[in-house]
């Protein structure tokens, strides 16, 4: 499985889909820090006072839209289908890999890239602000509330694969798949957003739903319900998981590479 996993890490590391995404992506980023220097400083302030750059805010900010996660959403989908849409599967087994093996191997793989997918953009996104805020003297952080959010996102991004990944395994057309994908993002937009505000939904679970963390938890606040969305972001990790896992298990690979 160790190969398999390095196998497809590779694989994603020479994507060019993957480096076009993360560079829309990073784009992105940019265009957040701007955004969020042009808010703080334009505010007016009494008594000639200079603003304050907080980097906690500026931390919840970053999630205040999809920016982050419709680069990636692009590139799983057609990451998830491409051994589907290209026939591969036989080849792979006849190599002597269990279903098993590429299973695991591509969710790993994927969740490694997520990984540095994130990394990057958290690192370019704080290099940025800085930068741009370089001559203003009052920025304030906390390492510890900005590093535990970051972490929960992280979590919330990797349930967000497996997601993607059991999506992938129920309909293996990859322009479906991606079709499908975002429909039901910009849906999960509308109902953290628009459609949740007017039922009053305050107090329900979407708070605590994947990708929709940012939009109703505060990044001040997110202690105080730190258990359900653990809880949550648990069983968008291990359900979805379980159930691509078996589907994975009875779909007639060479049946579907002779169509």
């Amino acid at each position: 499985m160790i190969q398999m996993i390095q196998s497809e890490f590779y694989r994603i590391r020479k994507s060019r889909l993957f480096f076009g995404c993360l560079v829309l992506a990073v784009f992105f980023v940019f265009a957040l820090a701007l955004t969020f220097r042009y808010n703080m400083v334009t505010v007016p302030l009494k008594n000639g006072e200079q603003p304050t750059i907080s980097l906690v805010a500026f931390t919840e900010f970053l999630f205040s839209d999809y920016s982050l996660i419709i680069p990636l959403t692009l590139f799983l989908c057609l990451y998830f289908t491409e051994d589907f849409h290209k026939g591969t599967y036989t080849l792979l087994l006849s190599k002597g890999n269990t279903r098993n093996n590429i299973f695991w191997g591509k969710l790993f793989a994927a969740w490694l890239g997520t990984c540095v997918y994130l990394l990057v953009c958290f690192g370019l996104s704080y290099i940025f602000i800085l930068m741009m805020c370089a001559g203003l003297p009052n920025i304030t952080y906390s390492v510890s509330t900005m590093g535990l959010f970051l972490i929960l996102q992280c979590l919330c991004f990797g349930g967000y694969v497996t997601v993607l990944n059991l999506l992938s395994c129920l309909l293996r057309h990859r322009i479906v798949v991606t079709v499908v994908a975002f429909f039901l993002l910009g849906a999960l937009y509308l109902y953290l957003t628009k459609i949740s505000t007017a039922l009053d939904l305050d107090d329900s679970l979407y708070s605590y739903w994947i990708v929709g963390l940012s939009h109703s938890m505060q990044i001040n606040d997110y202690t105080e319900n730190f258990v359900p969305i653990i809880a949550t972001i648990t069983a968008y990790l291990l359900c979805p998981t379980g159930f691509a896992f078996y589907l994975f298990q009875k779909i007639d690979l060479r049946r579907l590479e002779r169509r």
